[in-house]
């Protein structure tokens, strides 16, 4: 994945090692943090994927980590945010995108976002899509900024579907959130 918005920063995205899971978990512990801030514990608290889950993940080529290697920080302290785009319905889903807290304002976020796209639209897929919190600023908001727009309910296919009662099941309130697609133009 091309993400040359990154390289004048001194950050590096690759592809995730099986190495990378230990670092991709506790990375996502500290990225959930911020949700306590706006009242969503059961976000904050939530236990990452499994090491199991991201293994599987990880050898299929799924998932993608940023590094930082400028000389104030150097290689070897873990992934300062990754991501893991799959696919649902046809289309290219965002599974996850994270960014180490310490890291906001960097549009690292903004770029793994349009490197899936530009991956999507590589790939062949018609768009790319995903469930986020509607009204989170560093969610739904930002999204919506990078040209997704909120999916009607007839146009939810079955396996988001699934993925919503996942995210009920595990506690979150489905009024507080939306599914999301971008239609990549070729």
């Amino acid at each position: 994945m091309n993400l040359s918005v990154l390289s004048g920063e001194g950050l590096r995205v690759r592809e995730a090692e099986v190495a990378d899971i230990a670092g991709i978990r506790d990375l996502e512990r500290r990225a959930g943090a911020p949700f306590r801030e706006v009242g969503l514990d059961v976000v904050a608290d939530d236990e990452p994927p499994t090491a199991e889950t991201l293994r599987i993940a990880v050898r299929k080529g799924e998932v993608f980590v940023v590094e930082d290697h400028s000389p104030s920080r150097g290689p070897g302290h873990g992934p300062v945010a990754w991501m893991w785009p799959s696919t649902a319905d046809g289309d290219l889903l965002l599974e996850q995108v994270s960014v180490d807290p310490a890291y906001r304002g960097k549009r690292i976020g903004s770029a793994l976002i349009q490197g899936a796209v530009d991956r999507g639209r590589a790939e062949g897929f018609a768009g790319v899509v995903l469930t986020t919190f509607r009204d989170i600023p560093w969610n739904g908001p930002l999204y919506r900024r990078l040209g997704f727009k909120t999916m009607r309910d007839a146009e939810i296919g079955p396996e988001l579907r699934a993925l919503r009662r996942r995210e009920t099941e595990a506690g979150l309130d489905v009024l507080e959130r939306e599914c999301l697609r971008k239609r990549i133009t070729r």
